[in-house]
């Protein structure tokens, strides 16, 4: 099939649909240019610094799922080879065709001549151009023909004084030079994100990199984070080159955390995928029918998701059908199996581990992050090195033989290190153990032996091919507080318990409603409906919440009621009203089932048929209200406002974080406190506010002079940190003891200015939920320290906690209770076992180590380009012509000790000339500085360093043949010839030639170094 296309700009060259970029891919599944054959030009749309390629091979895989099927369907995949022998194997989406502009100059099997028409002619997948020869003469040349583009010698260009101006010339030597150091193999992140450095993160990026492609587990303790590391070597894969497609697979709630974190600290944007998302793509493409664009989740190659959405059958099959480079699980203990026969090893697998399995044989690169690798069962530990490393272990049974042995490996590296204090008998029985695991000859005796031993080296290598053995840290990366931080970087936790008592008007009516919620949530218990549960749940949390919250959550049912007669009461209450609140716990609610979710529709109609029967209720409920309404006094609200003048009288520069589950506690707080104190200045933060209004709220509490407070949802301060501030009051406490240390870490983390965080805790007497909250807080030790161990069980504290809360009579309470407390004591015990079981010596000496460190260090800065120069070059760039690209402003000076230019908050605008070019890539404009020590202080404004969108554009656009600056005539003055011995013979020169040269390495990364 033979078609003529004429092109337009800034459409597709084959159908005309508008792109969002000149190299962007048309989805319009009617273009020819969704074709691809063998002799085709191509970029890869995944990294475009392969530059120009050519297929070279079609790959026909067939779609028939067994060798009887027959094969009449297809899907193809194509090989190209790239400049510098670079070979890739990739599915069409990832695949734009090259199409040359008019009057390119091109080298071909016919000579070389000039492109000389705007249109062009495909016939069977390849692309027709008109060129005309030297000669003047015209002939139709295949794109298989066209060896390359026409590059003038120099010596012509100088003969002919095409130059290129002087600041275009050192705007290319810099670019270039900034590329071949982003690229290299040096560890150039560190400096180029916006971290607060630990030597612990810098050396599990440094064994993480090494090794190019890990499966690995990173175990480390809660707060060292692990976020963080797989952050940092993301990006320095992607820096590489050597990672495109990446997903990130997390629990829902921590989704917006982790899309923060990567955006803010590395300047990395992923796309968030969910059932939205995926309808989005059905109308941009629709992918299911066109046999191209198939797979939606080929549309991004960075895809962050929730585990609960990726598991869904109707998904988890379209992921693990693409190739991955790096695929990460946070929270991975989620990924269970359960041993169903220890004796024959038999197993259940659970929709979350088949899930990861499935995508384990798709991924080169795996990282299993959690802070609880093993939680109730050794067989735990077991399935996690299983999905990186299914071949590390035959059998259930050969790993616990391995993990029993670790006692004695351990007995016996003690005894290597200090053999010469050992009596006989132990020294016999050591040599004895040495020769039964075959690390010495079977006849030595044991005065050689003991002679070996006092060669040092000997003795160390011996201990090496030990550890080498029997450890599990080629499996495992596990740092621990206690190894990394000296007691004088961690912070004092001042714990201050808050009573509040309340009157007896509203003793009775908590008493009242709970009563009333306690024979709801039972009644939905007994009658298997969860959705309702969760219902019920919510509104006893808005009791203790405040008074507003509850009363508005109770007027807003009530609304619904009168208003439909026959309505069903579902989820989409809480969801409508307080959506945050709702994602948060629902998601958390049903992590690990494998039936509910709270998303669906279909579940909603079925769970809540016979809700309205009882929620329905209207004369309850108006009683309620009324009751509410009538209660003169608000004893937790008047109990804070105390506090906080409290807080004030002390010092009146204080800076003060207020935490609350609800969205309405928070709004009634603003009013309360703004009434109170007109010199105080309130700023809420919650899961509504776009980034923008998120950022303002943080820059205006942070730089406040005065008394500042800033309330915050749990999804509010989410991916946040607040080192500059040091006081805390939980106004209500979540259920869950695991947000408490989540809301505590967004001050006591590492950077925090104070040696002493003040924390504020509410309790309301006589209620149920402040007898069993407070006694579980103190039997923890949750304020005083970080959770660590106990982290697995407490996850599953507020599932148990409900039925005490909602136990309807006092001994029924009692009785839950002490049951309670004697599941926790005995999970506790059973976690500082499991603990032990996990303290492999052999573990901690390989996490973290010193050796290597140092030399990891001196990458990061043996590097002679600075933040200012990146500065210099970002100024003349938007300083071209006029302004050609955008303006670059200085908005003001900060931060004293800092290079003057370097410090400066910076304002890029860019312009349409640029914008096509580079859409959806690019904003209209950016605020934000070129400084480290700013970017951190500031996490509202962003970060220019090497990986922000903007920065890699720029170098990208100076990289190209099109932007000038390959020859220019520098004017040198002969002083600065006399300052250097080695050109004392150039000084009677008047004309000298400097050849720069890119010079490229290929191994398994392509390097480059930009020599004169």
């Amino acid at each position: 099939m033979v078609s003529q296309i004429k092109r337009l700009k800034e459409n597709c060259p084959f159908c005309g649909n508008k792109l969002e970029s000149k190299f962007a891919k048309c989805f319009n599944i009617y273009c020819q240019g969704r074709k691809f054959n063998k002799g085709n030009l191509v970029l890869y749309r995944l990294n475009k610094n392969l530059g120009l390629g050519r297929i070279i091979k079609v790959i026909e895989i067939p779609t028939s799922k067994t060798l009887d099927d027959e094969d009449t369907h297809f899907f193809y995949k194509y090989k190209i080879l790239f400049n510098n022998n670079i070979v890739k194997t990739t599915p069409p989406i990832d695949l734009i065709h090259f199409v040359f502009e008019v009057n390119e100059q091109v080298v071909s099997k016919h000579g070389m001549g000039y492109i000389n028409s705007t249109d062009f002619i495909i016939k069977d997948g390849i692309i027709s151009y008109e060129l005309l020869k030297e000669n003047g003469k015209k002939i139709q040349i295949y794109e298989n023909e066209i060896y390359a583009k026409y590059i003038q010698p120099i010596e012509t260009l100088i003969s002919e004084q095409k130059l290129d101006p002087p600041r275009n010339f050192l705007i290319k030597y810099w670019a270039n030079l900034f590329y071949s150091y982003y690229t290299s193999y040096r560890i150039k992140c560190i400096t180029n994100s916006r971290l607060t450095l630990m030597q612990h993160q810098i050396n599990v990026t440094h064994r993480l990199s090494e090794e190019y492609f890990p499966r690995i587990i990173l175990a480390d303790e809660v707060g060292l984070g692990k976020t963080i590391e797989a952050g940092i070597y993301i990006k320095e894969m992607r820096a590489r080159n050597l990672a495109e497609r990446i997903l990130i697979i997390v629990p829902a709630s921590l989704i917006k955390q982790w899309s923060f974190e990567l955006n803010n600290k590395f300047n990395i944007n992923f796309a968030i995928y969910d059932g939205k998302k995926i309808k989005e793509l059905e109308r941009k493409g629709n992918y299911k029918s066109a046999e191209m664009y198939q797979n939606p989740f080929y549309y991004d190659n960075l895809i962050i998701c929730s585990l609960q959405f990726a598991r869904n059958q109707k998904y988890s099959e379209l992921i693990s059908a693409i190739s991955w480079d790096i695929v990460i699980f946070d929270e991975a203990h989620h990924l269970r199996r359960y041993l169903t026969n220890s004796k024959t090893g038999r197993y259940r697998e659970t929709l979350n581990y088949e899930l990861a399995r499935n995508l384990s044989y798709k991924s080169e690169s795996m990282l299993l992050l959690t802070a609880t690798p093993l939680q109730l069962h050794s067989f735990e530990l077991f399935s996690l090195i299983k999905l990186i490393h299914p071949q590390a272990f035959n059998s259930f049974s050969d790993f616990e033989h391995f993990r029993k042995n670790k006692q004695f490996i351990n007995l016996l590296i003690t005894n290597i290190n200090q053999i010469e204090k050992l009596n006989n008998f132990e020294a016999k029985n050591t040599l004895k153990l040495l020769k039964d695991l075959k690390y010495i000859k079977i006849d030595k005796s044991q005065k050689q032996f003991l002679a070996d031993l006092d060669n040092e080296s000997i003795r160390l290598n011996l201990l090496k091919r030990i550890e080498n053995d029997h450890t599990l840290s080629k499996y495992l990366i596990r740092n621990r507080k206690k190894n990394i931080f000296s007691d004088d970087l961690i912070s004092k936790r001042i714990v201050s318990t808050i009573l509040v008592n309340p009157t007896t008007d509203e003793l009775n009516i908590y008493n009242e409603i709970r009563l009333y919620l306690a024979q709801t949530y039972n009644s939905s218990v007994s009658n298997d409906n969860a959705g309702l549960g969760f219902v019920i749940t919510t509104l006893q949390k808005l009791l203790t919440s405040s008074k507003y919250a509850i009363l508005k959550s109770l007027e807003r049912r009530l609304e619904q009621i009168t208003r439909y007669k026959h309505i069903i009461l579902n989820l989409k209450d809480t969801k409508n009203n307080d959506p945050e609140y709702f994602e948060l716990e629902s998601e958390n609610e049903f992590l690990d089932s494998e039936v509910f979710n709270p998303k669906s529709n279909r579940y909603v109609e079925k769970q809540f048929e016979d809700s309205s029967r009882i929620l329905g209720q209207e004369k309850i409920l108006n009683r309620f209200c009324e009751k509410l309404k009538k209660l003169p006094y608000d004893s937790k609200a008047n109990k804070l406002l105390t506090v906080v003048t409290q807080i004030y009288s002390q010092n009146p520069k204080e800076k003060l974080i207020i935490f609350t589950q609800f969205v309405d506690t928070l709004k009634f707080l603003r009013e309360l406190l703004k009434k109170e104190n007109d010199n105080c200045l309130v700023e809420i933060f919650y899961g509504g506010l776009d980034k923008n209004q998120k950022d303002e709220a943080v820059e205006r509490f942070r730089n406040y002079s005065g008394f500042s407070i800033l309330l915050s949802t749990e999804i509010g301060g989410e991916g946040r940190n607040f080192q500059f501030c040091r006081t805390l009051i939980n106004y209500d406490l979540p259920w869950n003891p695991m947000k408490l240390e989540q809301r505590i870490g967004r001050l006591d983390r590492i950077g925090q200015k104070s040696r002493e965080i003040f924390i504020y805790n509410f309790f309301i007497e006589n209620t149920v939920e402040a007898d069993v909250l407070y006694a579980l807080i103190k039997r923890i030790n949750l304020f005083e320290e970080s959770i660590g161990i106990l982290e697995p069980i407490i996850g599953r504290v507020e599932r148990d906690l409900k039925n005490v809360i909602f136990a309807e009579d006092n001994q029924k309470k009692r009785t839950k209770l002490n049951e309670f407390y004697r599941t926790l004591d005995e999970e506790m015990q059973r976690a500082k076992e499991i603990e032990m079981q996990l303290d492999d010596l052999m573990i901690d000496k390989k996490s973290f180590q010193m050796e290597g460190l140092i030399s990891s260090l001196a990458s990061c800065y043996d590097v002679k380009l600075t933040h200012n120069e990146l500065f210099l070059l970002m100024s003349y760039f938007f300083n071209l012509l006029n302004n050609q690209y955008g303006k670059f402003e200085k908005i003001d000076q900060h931060v004293e000790k800092i290079p003057e230019d370097e410090s400066s908050l910076i304002k890029i605008t860019l312009n349409d000339k640029l914008l096509k070019s580079t859409k959806p890539l690019l904003s209209d404009e950016y605020i934000g500085t070129f400084n480290l020590e700013l970017a951190r202080e500031r996490e509202e404004i962003d970060f220019f360093a090497l990986g922000h969108p903007l920065i890699n554009t720029v170098l990208d656009i100076c990289r190209e043949d099109s932007f000038p600056g390959y020859y220019s005539i520098l004017n040198l003055k002969k002083q600065v010839l006399h300052t250097n011995s080695d050109y004392h013979e150039l000084i009677h020169q008047t004309e000298l030639y400097l050849t720069i040269f890119n010079i490229k390495f290929q191994g398994y990364i392509i390097e480059n170094q930009i020599l004169p």
